[in-house]
């Protein structure tokens, strides 16, 4: 039977739907990977976020919680949240602090206002943490408000903090 020119369209036509229609899933195939993709970017990126957070926060409040007869928990545990290179600083500046703590029998209750992270790397981090502390002594009572911005760097899957400076 010969094709006339109708068939022939049809056919042609039938082509270019499939055609059209390839095109069309292989588009929607990209797009969906691409979105998987930065999905996933997202997540892993909120989550390293909230590591961070967590670990500046935990930082400050260790930092601004304590009393004269707990000074050695306190230097244990503000220390386990730090580099080795910080460590080492903040051993030195406990020295002076620990009688002074001790003759004013000084107790801090500190609180966390609010956090952020300020720039975050794959294994560098700073956050900003808005804190305050109510600080007694034998002498007088008074309230601190401390504005920190803490630096943390990532060890052996570990974010420690590496440094904290006053930001005004």
């Amino acid at each position: 039977m010969p094709h006339n020119t109708a068939t022939r369209r049809r056919g042609r036509a039938g082509w270019a739907v499939l055609a059209v229609g390839l095109a069309v899933l292989v588009v929607s195939l990209v797009v969906a990977a691409t979105s998987a993709r930065t999905w996933a970017e997202s997540r892993e990126d909120a989550q390293r976020r909230s590591a961070v957070v967590r670990v500046a926060e935990q930082f400050t409040a260790e930092v601004n919680n304590y009393d004269a007869e707990t000074i050695d928990d306190y230097r244990s545990e503000v220390g386990e949240l730090l580099t080795r290179k910080f460590r080492a600083e903040f051993d030195q500046a406990m020295e002076d602090i620990v009688s002074q703590v001790d003759e004013a029998k000084m107790t801090s209750k500190g609180e966390i206002l609010v956090s952020g992270v300020s720039s975050l790397d794959p294994d560098s981090a700073e956050v900003l943490v808005v804190a305050d502390a109510a600080v007694t002594t034998v002498f007088d009572q008074l309230n601190r408000h401390f504005r920190w911005k803490i630096s943390l760097v990532e060890v052996e899957g570990r974010w420690l903090v590496d440094d904290f400076v006053p930001v005004a």
